[in-house]
């Protein structure tokens, strides 16, 4: 590195989890001597500007929006490999390839696998962080799981939330050389958060947290919406459970198809929460959730909340050890479920839980980029 010149570092993101999970790391870079991050918006999902404000960033190129972007991952992928040919490529971002010394991609969405595929294929180093979760079934999550999978075989570097991913990675032939063990950016993210006091607070009222929404869950939307209804009906919880509505119209009308008119009071049904700083403060005071969510498998095991899964398998086995359980979309087993979550909350240790790490993952990753370009003194 000529004296003065820093590293471009192509950071590529679509997806709110992908900000929140990255914007500590970029900070690290941003204030670094060494490196360059460039912020490079896949437009996956339509970014609210409030998060961006509110962490202080901004996108220095983005992809341009199509519709069926969710739907038609085929389109998506293709649609974003031209669009970054022709922003580095043929120039028009005014970087070149040569111009790139790495591409960072996080987790397994469609952004991260196309951001990988895409710089293997120009022959620039990936560095995949949240490496090596497996469930080592490609239909659940699909195809999230593939995804991953994929880009911890290009990467150059993969970064381990914990030893059991990192395993997963040896185990699979990837050369130990390319993989550590760092901790997971959600710790970095949320105990960021709470040092700067921008989770906002939430109501003290006593509720469970509902969500659905992966792939694999769409043909059981309208059974779960059951289940949420008869825990209410038959008294099985006295708290509201508070679910929050996937903007998908077939989920939507799956959803509402279940209850057939006959919504229990205390089922209270919203859109999803936008602003994840207030997202946040809802898992942070929920009494228990209900989720298929990865993320909230993380943020729930944080502030020590018990998690149901209704999923098949997790990529988070840390998660079954601490706070969760995985549920069947069966009503006497999320029933149960119920139960154990006032015994977890009368029985676990209160306090923050640090198994995905203690907030430092960013400077690790930042330390390996130094060994990694030989910046290091």
């Amino acid at each position: 590195m000529k004296s003065g010149e820093k590293k471009n570092i192509l950071i590529v993101l679509g997806t709110r989890p992908e900000i929140i999970k990255l914007f500590v790391l970029y900070r690290e870079l941003k204030k670094s001597k060494e490196f360059n991050p460039i912020l490079f918006n896949s437009a996956q999902q339509t970014i609210s500007e409030d998060i961006l404000s509110y962490l202080d960033l901004k996108f220095d190129m983005s992809a341009e929006e199509i519709p069926n972007r969710s739907a038609d991952l085929e389109l998506f992928i293709a649609h974003l490999m031209k669009d970054l040919n022709t922003k580095f490529v043929k120039g028009e971002s005014g970087f070149k390839v040569n111009d790139i010394s790495g591409v960072v991609v996080q987790g397994d969405t469609v952004s991260a696998y196309t951001g990988a595929i895409w710089g293997f294929l120009n022959e620039i180093p990936v560095f995949h962080v949240e490496a090596g979760l497996r469930t080592f079934d490609h239909q659940n999550p699909f195809p999230e799981e593939f995804f991953r999978e994929s880009v911890g075989r290009v990467a150059s570097l993969n970064f381990c939330p914990t030893h059991i991913s990192y395993g997963n990675l040896i185990r699979e032939g990837i050369n130990e050389s390319k993989c550590f063990i760092v901790g997971n950016t959600i710790n970095d993210a949320i105990v960021t958060l709470i040092n700067e006091n921008k989770i906002k607070d939430y109501s003290s009222e006593d509720y469970i947290l509902s969500t659905l929404h992966r792939r694999e869950n769409w043909d059981k939307v309208q059974d779960y919406s059951k289940i949420l209804n008869k825990l209410l009906n038959e008294k099985k919880t006295s708290r509201k459970i508070i679910h929050l509505l996937h903007p998908n119209p077939a989920i939507r009308k799956s959803f509402y198809g279940g209850l057939n008119g006959n919504t229990n009071e205390n089922l209270v049904i919203n859109d999803p929460v936008n602003d994840y700083f207030q997202m946040l403060g809802m898992v942070r005071n929920a009494h228990t959730i209900i989720s298929d969510s990865g993320g909230l498998q993380e943020e729930s095991l944080f502030f020590n909340i018990p998690c149901g899964i209704m999923r098949k398998v997790t990529e988070r086995p840390e998660v079954l050890s601490k706070n969760a359980k995985l549920l069947n979309f069966d009503f006497a087993e999320v029933s149960s479920f119920i139960d154990y979550s006032e015994y977890y909350k009368n029985n676990v240790e209160k306090g923050y839980d640090y198994t995905f790490g203690r907030g430092d993952t960013s400077v690790k990753i930042y330390n390996i980029f130094l060994n990694y370009f030989k910046l290091k003194p």
